[in-house]
C-alpha cells in the first residue's frame, strides 16, 4: 500500500505548504563537516539547507542511512520577520513507513491583572478577545493534539480513528528558563496504518510589571507505518534528538531577526505617531464642529429670548393702554 502524502495539510494556519525536493547530506553540502566512517552506521547526518543564505547548513540531524529524504526551507514573513517554515520527510526504502515533520507553529499569550482587564472591556464592548489569530495560552502537548493538530488534521481531510496510547515525557526546563514538553498519540489511518502523532512544545515567558508574556513554538511529527510502528518511531526519536544547530547559520539568523524586530519597531512607532495625528486631527475637527453647533444654539438662543422679550413688552404696552381706557371711561361715568 503507498505511503500517505501530507502536503494538501500544510495550506493553512502556520502549517504553510511546502515544496519538498531531495535532501543533501551534510557532507556533500558542507565541506567542513566530518563525513561518516562507518558504512554500518544505521544513521547518516542530514544538513537541512537555506536557500536564502547560498544553502548553509541551518542545523543537521541523523536520519536512517537508506532512507529517502526530502526538505523544504521556506520563510513566512511578518512585515520585515521571517518565520522559518521548515518541512522534512523520511521515506523507508520499501515505502511501508514514514516519517515527516511539520513547520513549527508560533503562539503568543499574556496574562495577568492588566492583560485580564484588557479583555474585559473587550468584552463589555462586544469586541473579539483574541487580538491575533495566533494568540493562544501554553497547552500540554496531549491536550494541544486533541484540541488543536487532530481538527486540523480532520479538517484537511485526514481523520484518525481509534486514538489512544497517550504518553507524556517529563518536563524539562533549559537554562534560559525555556520549559520543554513532549507527547504523542496514536491512532489508525484511513488506509489502515497505525500512525503516532508527536508534538514537541517550547515555552519562554517573561514577567512584565503584573503581566507575564508567553512565546510559544510547536513542532509536530506524524510518524505512520504498515509494519512496526515503535521501530519507526525510534527514528523519529533519534532525529529530534540528536539536532545540532550550526552557530555560523545562527548567527546571520539571529542579526536578521534583529534587524528585522527593529524595523517592526520602527514601523509600528511611524504608524502609532500617524495613528495620534489623525486622531488628534478628527478631535480637533469635532471640537470646532462642536464649538460652532454651541455658538449657533447661543445665537438660536439669543433670537428666541430677544423676540420673548418684544412680546412681553408689547402684552405690557397693550395692558397699560387697556387700563388708560378703562380709568377714562370710568371718569366719563362719573
Amino acid at each position: 500500500m503507498r505511503a500517505l502524502r501530507y502536503a494538501p495539510l500544510l495550506v493553512s494556519i502556520s502549517l504553510a505548504a511546502c515544496d519538498a525536493r531531495p535532501a543533501a547530506d551534510v557532507g556533500s553540502a558542507q565541506s567542513k563537516a566530518k563525513p561518516a566512517t562507518d558504512s554500518a552506521e544505521p544513521y547518516r547526518l542530514l544538513g537541512i539547507l537555506d536557500p536564502d543564505r547560498e544553502q548553509m547548513v541551518a542545523f543537521a540531524l541523523k536520519v536512517p542511512r537508506d532512507w529517502k529524504a526530502e526538505q523544504s526551507f521556506k520563510r513566512q514573513w511578518e512585515g520585515a520577520v521571517a518565520q522559518n517554515k521548515i518541512y522534512i520527510s523520511l521515506r523507508s526504502p520499501d515505502g511501508r513507513s514514514q516519517i515527516e515533520y511539520l513547520p513549527a507553529a508560533q503562539y503568543s499569550y499574556s496574562e495577568g491583572p492588566l492583560s485580564d482587564n484588557v479583555r474585559a472591556q473587550k468584552r463589555s464592548f462586544g469586541i473579539p478577545t483574541q487580538a491575533a489569530p495566533n494568540e493562544l495560552p501554553p497547552m500540554e502537548p496531549v491536550a494541544y493534539i486533541r484540541q488543536m493538530f487532530l481538527s486540523y488534521l480532520a479538517q484537511n481531510g485526514m481523520t484518525l480513528s481509534e486514538i489512544g496510547n497517550e504518553q507524556t515525557a517529563p518536563r524539562e526546563r533549559g537554562e534560559n528558563g525555556q520549559i520543554k514538553m513532549r507527547g504523542s498519540v496514536d491512532g489508525t489511518l484511513p488506509n489502515g496504518r497505525k500512525a503516532r502523532v508527536e508534538c514537541r512544545i517550547f515555552v519562554n515567558s517573561q514577567r512584565l510589571g503584573s503581566d507575564t508574556y508567553y512565546s510559544w513554538s510547536v513542532v509536530a511529527s506524524i510518524t505512520q507505518s504498515a509494519g512496526d510502528l515503535e521501530a519507526a518511531f525510534a527514528h523519529t526519536l533519534v532525529a529530534q534528538d540528536s539536532i545540532v544547530r550550526n552557530p555560523a547559520w545562527q548567527a546571520q539568523e539571529q542579526e536578521a531577526q534583529n534587524r528585522g524586530a527593529q524595523a517592526n519597531s520602527e514601523a509600528s512607532r511611524r504608524q502609532h505617531e500617524a495613528t495620534m495625528d489623525q486622531i488628534h486631527a478628527n478631535t480637533a475637527a469635532m471640537t470646532r464642529a462642536h464649538e460652532q453647533r454651541m455658538n449657533n444654539i447661543r445665537q438660536f438662543g439669543e433670537a428666541n429670548t430677544a423676540r420673548f422679550n418684544e412680546r412681553m413688552s408689547a402684552m405690557d404696552r397693550n395692558k397699560a393702554a387697556f387700563d388708560s381706557r378703562m380709568s377714562s371711561m370710568d371718569r366719563q361715568q362719573e
